[in-house]
């Protein structure tokens, strides 16, 4: 990440990670549809304010902490000089992303960068949310990988129980005791392996549900700068 790019100050996405955690977070995820009088350019660029995505009931804590961490990552890719990561972030700053503050973020930047036009926000976002799917496919194949050696781990055992309590099955009744024992031991290999598996599968919906609530951000994002920069 590059420092004191063009002013914005420390924290390139103090705005964004602001969002997440604020006293109004419900009235963000439910995100209503903003008043056109207050979303409204000059005369000369009337625009209409996109509709704001609903954010999932199934957005937890948990959810906010992993959406905290794409955040993180994402100022981690931070390119030098002014692009789409700035005006975002600008934007959040001043209270909200909307067509409103997306021009006003975007004309101020302007100053400490000509080189910024809509060309160089709409590749720089493309450029982010390529690179943050790359993450979420990596991330998510570990995951699986990690899930499915488990799984093969479970079988394995639970296999391997099953061919051992078929022999005790056929030898005498002094080995009941043995026998009993490890039925015991198959029948708990489930109640084992079962929390483990629930905690990657958590991992796995948490990354995705965060993940796509932010591209669905920036997608947002996208379609404002689309109507509003020219």
């Amino acid at each position: 990440m590059q420092e004191n790019k063009t002013g914005i100050g420390e924290g390139i996405l103090r705005g964004l990670k602001k969002i997440i955690f604020s006293s109004d977070d419900a009235e963000i995820k439910q995100a209503p549809q903003v008043n056109d009088s207050k979303n409204k350019a000059p005369a000369a660029e009337t625009f209409v304010e996109p509709t704001k995505t609903v954010a999932s009931a199934e957005t937890t804590a948990g959810t906010n902490d992993m959406k905290l961490r794409v955040y993180q990552l994402l100022e981690k890719m931070n390119k030098p000089g002014c692009d789409f990561f700035e005006v975002w972030n600008a934007a959040a700053e001043m209270g909200g992303v909307n067509g409103t503050n997306i021009k006003a973020a975007y004309t101020s930047l302007r100053f400490a960068d000509p080189t910024l036009n809509r060309n160089k926000l709409d590749e720089t976002g493309n450029f982010y949310m390529a690179e943050l799917r790359k993450i979420l496919d990596t991330e998510t194949a570990k995951r699986q990988e990690e899930k499915t050696r488990l799984e093969k781990e479970k079988e394995q055992q639970k296999a391997n129980l099953s061919a051992e309590i078929n022999k005790l099955e056929q030898e005498i009744a002094v080995l009941n005791e043995k026998l009993e024992k490890r039925k015991t031991e198959r029948q708990h290999i489930d109640e084992n392996y079962e929390p483990q598996l629930i905690n990657i599968e958590g991992k796995i919906r948490e990354g995705g549900l965060s993940v796509n609530a932010v591209l669905a951000e920036m997608q947002q994002v996208k379609q404002i700068i689309q109507q509003v920069i020219n």
